[in-house]
């Protein structure tokens, strides 16, 4: 049974040299050795004369507070003064109100670099990564009373950012933080550019997106470049006349578990004849369920479109089931809200919380990168938080030895030769693609 100490349990200070967080320095030296520092610091236009800290020093600060499972700014402070890391990577970390100073330094064009920072590191995950790209555009309103939120569609006050995921790799390539009150359909088509762009050249990509991508400017840019696509269609008068015109005879019953629906195909010429876009006719997927109530004034039967390029090797049903993939995407923004600090924002500014949302994009890949470099094949799966419970979290002793600094680990902790083994991956040199 479990024991219960009661009154015979002390708590002493220790002046020996302790961490909470022995698996923090094994991301920073990644860091390190993936350029991410050097690129940091490189970025322009937030320093006018030098001072005690570099960009590196706050973005890195504040993404391995993140990483370790901080969620504000405040945060900071137990990084700051953990004993043990200030031994090991951080000797000098800036306070918490200096952190929000350093945020509120950002404009556009900082923002700017500092996402593509990012994509450079999104990039190094993405080099050992063979085949075919999935790219899922999707946004994900946060809930925020600043002072210059507005209000979302949901209707509370917040933020709309979009956000540009890579099934293949699970990073983060771009995002875009959007006031609350932004067009679900704003910055998709200059967001599909920028991702494709920082791509390396060859990539086959497919694009992902709800009806938000459901734009001909967007279909006609894919078309012209390659990419197929499977986007949610809209509804409208159109749309509802091509499904109408599917003979009876077209559609076919799919059950999958408790679920069944009837499925069928058509051609769709998005746009008809609008000669501003040259997007071509193209398959139309279209689900037809029955809603299972009969509510006043809706329909009894749902209907459900996709607009798609893609082959016609692929079935009406496989591309159901591409289509409906974007869960994945969907999880992955909640791990990155949830458990990257997005859940809250810490500024009253739109750029200092562009700048913390960036931050966190770094931080989720950055883990992505020394999961995919430095640990198991079977820990690629893992979420943030089994990932701190098992490496990142560990207690540790800090011991200076000569110009060495050892790290003391209990020798029964259940993963140290994984410990170990990543502690000389991330070491490593980098190869040609970017990947060690």
């Amino acid at each position: 049974m479990i024991a219960q100490l009661g009154h015979r349990l002390k708590v002493e200070k220790s002046k020996q040299v302790l961490t909470s967080f022995a698996g923090l320095p094994l991301l920073t030296e990644l860091a390190h050795n993936s350029r991410l520092v050097r690129e940091l610091d490189s970025i322009p236009g937030l320093w006018e004369r030098a001072g005690a800290y570099r960009t590196s020093d706050y973005v890195l600060g504040l993404a391995m507070t993140l990483a370790a499972g901080g969620e504000g700014l405040d945060d900071t402070r137990v990084l700051r003064e953990d004993a043990g890391l200030k031994q090991m990577m951080l000797p000098a970390m800036p306070a918490a109100n200096s952190m929000g100073d350093f945020l509120r330094r950002f404009g556009h064009r900082t923002i700017h670099r500092l996402g593509g920072v990012n994509a450079k590191l999104a990039r190094r995950v993405l080099a050992d990564v063979q085949g075919p790209l999935t790219l899922d555009l999707d946004a994900s309103l946060q809930e925020a009373h600043k002072k210059d939120a507005l209000w979302t569609y949901k209707g509370f006050p917040g933020y709309n950012p979009v956000l540009a995921w890579v099934e293949e790799a699970d990073v983060f390539l771009a995002g875009v933080f959007r006031a609350g009150n932004a067009s679900p359909q704003s910055h998709i088509r200059s967001l599909l550019h920028h991702c494709r762009k920082e791509l390396p050249q060859g990539r086959k990509l497919r694009l992902r997106s709800d009806s938000a991508g459901y734009r001909l400017d967007v279909m006609d840019y894919c078309v012209k470049h390659g990419i197929e696509y499977a986007i949610g269609a809209d509804l409208d008068a159109a749309v509802r006349e091509a499904i109408e015109e599917i003979p009876d005879g077209k559609w076919q019953l799919v059950v999958r578990g408790n679920d069944a629906f009837l499925l069928a195909e058509t051609i769709y010429a998005p746009g008809r004849g609008n000669n501003a876009w040259d997007v071509p006719a193209c398959r139309l997927v279209v689900t037809k369920k029955v809603s299972g109530q009969l509510e006043l004034f809706k329909e009894p039967i749902k209907h459900r479109a996709i607009i798609t390029t893609l082959p016609a090797t692929m079935t009406a049903e496989q591309v159901l089931g591409f289509y409906n993939d974007r869960g994945k995407a969907e999880k992955a923004i909640g791990e990155l809200k949830i458990g990257f600090g997005l859940e809250g924002l810490p500024c009253g500014q739109l750029m200092a919380n562009a700048a913390f949302f960036q931050t966190a994009l770094i931080a989720y890949n950055l883990v992505q990168l020394f999961k995919r470099r430095a640990l198991p094949k079977g820990w690629r799966t893992l979420g943030i938080k089994s990932l701190r419970f098992r490496l990142l979290g560990q207690a540790g002793r800090v011991v200076r030895h000569a110009r060495s600094v050892v790290l003391r680990l209990s020798a029964d902790f259940p993963f140290l030769d994984v410990f170990e083994a990543a502690r000389w991956a991330v070491l490593a040199p980098l190869t040609a693609n970017g990947c060690g």
